[in-house]
């Protein structure tokens, strides 16, 4: 793949629910290495667009491709094995198990003893105490504590340290700042751009634009299932990008006749 290529392509998307159309004509590139703000108020789409990619919903329509290959079945566990980590608020870690067995949670490494499998405790607590030591969790947490005492931002923390752990290549953030402190909330942004900076696709869902325009290289704004518009962070204010929701998209087209 070369640096110019997509690493996802999205083209001419439609997702039916029944007789109601979620996504219309929907398409999107997202490149390796860059941050991208999908934006829009509640029930734009960007969640089904998302949901598409991390193969929950199967297209009615279009084509996705990864790689440069087309993808042709959808299905969560295939998109994991691509490389592609979803980190949403409030799911994703079980409160009663150990931060270590979350973070191995579905890939829990086994020793074998006369043929029966065990699981390995020591590389779960090994591994999982220096990634999220180096993604912010608190001297004094231990890998063996249960993530019920973890703070929201350190649950992110846990999260996002297991998607870089494991060698994704793309980690979608829905809306991961809800209800989290002003301090955790800049701890998380600050993990998105250390995704970035390792070479990472990060795309970062939210209803703020304010707040992902200081992060994102680029903002994809959606409205009604519809792509209305995609512009580069240095090309257009929060402000003006504000005003493309306002108008529905008006503001760009204008913008393109001129």
């Amino acid at each position: 793949m070369t640096a110019q290529q997509p690493l996802i392509q999205v083209k001419n998307l439609d997702l039916f629910f029944g007789l109601f159309r979620a996504l219309k004509d929907v398409s999107v590139d997202f490149k390796s290495g860059e941050l991208v703000g999908l934006v829009g108020d509640n029930g734009a789409g960007k969640t089904t667009l998302i949901r598409v990619l991390c193969g929950i919903h199967a297209p009615t329509k279009g084509e996705v491709y990864f790689d440069g290959k087309r993808v042709t079945e959808f299905h969560p566990k295939l998109a994991i094995d691509q490389g592609i980590e979803t980190i949403q608020q409030s799911v994703g870690l079980c409160d009663n198990l150990s931060i270590a067995r979350n973070f191995y949670l579905g890939r829990e490494p086994v020793n074998r003893i006369l043929g029966i499998p065990f699981l390995d405790f020591r590389k779960m607590r090994d591994i999982s105490t220096r990634v999220i030591r180096e993604f912010g969790l608190r001297e004094n947490v231990s890998p063996d504590d249960e993530v019920e005492r973890l703070s929201g931002g350190e649950r992110q923390s846990v999260k996002i340290g297991r998607a870089v752990e494991f060698k994704n290549r793309v980690v979608i953030m829905d809306e991961p700042t809800n209800h989290l402190s002003v301090r955790e909330r800049e701890h998380v942004n600050e993990l998105a751009l250390q995704l970035r900076s390792q070479g990472l696709l990060v795309i970062y869902i939210t209803h703020d634009i304010f707040q992902v325009h200081k992060l994102a290289d680029r903002i994809v704004i959606m409205e009604n299932g519809e792509k209305i518009a995609d512009a580069s962070t240095d090309s257009m204010t929060a402000e003006e990008l504000e005003e493309v929701i306002r108008q529905g998209g008006r503001v760009v087209e204008k913008r393109e006749k001129k």
